[in-house]
């Protein structure tokens, strides 16, 4: 945790911003070694807030790994993990490098530290990790109603503000410890669609 609160006063005191942005998306991730019997595939969702400097986006967000196996859900929605099976959830920081391959159409790489825990059989079991991924998006300026509406993003006035759509593909890997327990590494790979919207991004 102090990584990363670190890598973010140090980068707010740094540069000057372009552009500040907010993102969500959602996908599909993978949990790999010794940890994935107890959760394998489920469901990624990651919220971010960033900011934008020069050529960099500066990014914490949060993210969680939800087991598709649950007791008490609706809808596949809510309830806990079932029975020896966990959620993983994790917080972190990335800076993200955008290359231009069209007028409104980049690709980008990003990176940096994470930390993380779990719930149900992972409940006690916490740890440090590293992560990466690169993607692809669609931007451009549209009007801000549009997020409220869809149908206003053609309106001739109003505000107008940077959108984006992208593909993430990522790999993040965590080093969890639990007490006396062994060490886990895990390896979590995921592939996410998601939109921002901001100032810049």
């Amino acid at each position: 945790m102090r990584l990363v609160a670190v890598a973010i006063v140090l980068a707010a005191s740094s540069a000057h911003a372009d552009g500040y942005f907010y993102e969500q998306s959602y996908g599909v991730s993978s949990v790999r070694g010794a940890g994935a019997m107890g959760v394998g595939t489920g469901m990624r969702v990651r919220l971010g807030f960033g900011v934008r400097v020069g050529e960099v986006a500066l990014e914490p967000w949060m993210a969680a790994d939800l087991t598709l196996d649950r007791t008490g859900a609706t809808y596949g929605l809510g309830g806990e993990p079932a029975m020896g099976h966990a959620d993983l959830t994790g917080v972190g920081f990335d800076a993200r490098w955008d290359a231009a391959i069209a007028e409104h159409l980049a690709i980008y790489v990003r990176g940096g530290p994470r930390i993380g825990g779990g719930t149900g059989t992972f409940a006690t079991y916490n740890g440090l990790g590293l992560g990466a991924g690169t993607g692809i998006m669609l931007r451009g300026r549209v009007r801000a109603l549009g997020f409220v509406w869809a149908p206003l993003f053609w309106l001739p006035r109003g505000p107008k503000v940077i959108g984006a759509l992208f593909l993430d593909q990522g790999v993040d890997w965590y080093h969890f410890r639990s007490g006396s327990s062994a060490p886990l590494d895990l390896p979590i790979v995921s592939t996410n669609v998601g939109f921002a919207i901001g100032s810049d991004f």
